[in-house]
């Protein structure tokens, strides 16, 4: 149908783009950033709207929310961006760069520095509700936490925790 070149300096594009109302949110790191593109034409055609060197992330991932998205960055630790226009409501260093996901409509970053942190999507501010810190397994605070039947699982090296959240 369409391709679109999204190169970074070593070709590896570990994050999955987000897709909303005919917009795909596209996040990769090493020299790219964050891009949004636009399908047009029943999806045949794609433009890019806007786009973001600054905001790079290796796995960090992006949730949509609202009419935001909500990300993490090499740089900028964690960032809230206007879904439309690619505007930078805020950054925020508080917890550090780490991973996202969301549910029952909050969202749920894990920082490379170990912490969990439950977060009200919020475009004014890095609204933190509640963190706690993960104290359990070995090397880097990589991957992607994972929420299924009100269990929160989280994996740090050679464990796994799981924390009933609902």
């Amino acid at each position: 149908l369409w391709s679109h070149p999204h190169t970074n300096r070593f070709q590896e594009h570990p994050n999955t783009p987000v897709y909303s109302n005919n917009r795909l949110l596209c996040t990769s790191s090493y020299g790219k950033g964050t891009e949004m593109l636009e399908l047009t034409n029943g999806g045949r055609n794609v433009s890019k709207v806007w786009g973001m060197p600054e905001m790079s992330h290796k796995t960090g991932h992006v949730m949509k929310s609202g009419d935001y998205a909500y990300g993490s960055g090499e740089r900028m630790n964690w960032y809230c961006v206007d879904w439309q226009t690619g505007e930078t409501m805020y950054t925020d260093r508080t917890l550090g760069a780490g991973t996202i996901i969301a549910a029952d409509g909050l969202l749920y970053c894990y920082s490379e520095k170990g912490e969990m942190a439950l977060v009200k999507p919020n475009p004014e501010k890095f609204e933190i509700i509640s963190k706690f810190s993960i104290t359990l397994g070995t090397e880097q605070h990589w991957a992607h936490p994972v929420i299924y039947k009100g269990v929160l699982y989280v994996r740090h090296g050679d464990t796994l925790m799981a924390y009933k959240i609902k």
